[in-house]
């Protein structure tokens, strides 16, 4: 996918010629100034072709570091051009994917490049997903990346995030999260301290998610 003032930097005839390819079906117009070239593939054999500055997000990042542990069709991003952002939704559209984008002046996530790609980190995303009340795909991040997780990073994030539509910090969700993982694995395999949660509603959904990822794993 690319825009026309993009393609005018190579050719100022650009938007004549592109008019002509579309009318010709060589390339499709999909929102105001951009034009995508069909090629064969999925959403994410797209996002990883398309050369526009992107990041996966969100529980969409959390099934590349997890192994898809919870299967969604539906592809978080993030971007800092919204004329961009308008067409990756017009596209997603056209073609049958569900794009959810966000746009930002300055992309708030730490992310890292993976096979082409710009992932939220696995810290960040997991303290992005505790905060959306999506616990399976934060603790299936935080158990399957154990190894690779920098948990004071986890931890001074998840300080700054709150749980959605409550006062509760992320990390007292993760750190309890954190210590019902040691008691089922029968080891400090997380520096954590056990500590009661307040919110019931919280308690219990943080409990069955590390349940079902215990039992998974």
């Amino acid at each position: 996918m690319f825009s026309v003032s993009d393609a005018q930097r190579i050719d100022e005839r650009a938007k004549e010629y592109l008019h002509r390819l579309s009318r010709a079906g060589e390339v499709q117009r999909i929102h105001w100034g951009w034009y995508y070239i069909p090629e064969e593939g999925d959403a994410w054999d797209f996002l990883a072709r398309d050369k526009g500055f992107k990041v996966v997000i969100k529980q969409t990042a959390a099934s590349i570091w997890n192994y898809d542990f919870i299967h969604r069709d539906v592809y978080r991003l993030a971007v800092e051009d919204r004329s961009y952002k308008n067409a990756l939704e017009a596209l997603a559209e056209e073609v049958g994917w569900v794009f959810e984008v966000e746009h930002h002046d300055k992309i708030p996530y730490e992310h890292r490049k993976v096979d082409g790609l710009f992932i939220e980190a696995p810290e960040s995303c997991t303290v992005s997903c505790v905060s959306e009340w999506s616990f399976a795909d934060a603790f299936a991040t935080l158990y399957f990346r154990k190894d690779d997780i920098d948990f004071d990073k986890l931890k001074r994030l998840g300080r700054w995030k709150r749980i959605s539509s409550t006062d509760m910090r992320a990390w007292t969700a993760i750190n309890y999260g954190c210590s019902l993982f040691n008691k089922h694995v029968g080891k400090n395999t997380f520096k954590a301290r056990s500590r009661d949660m307040k919110r019931e509603d919280v308690r219990e959904l943080v409990e069955e998610a590390v349940e079902k990822v215990a039992e998974f794993a």
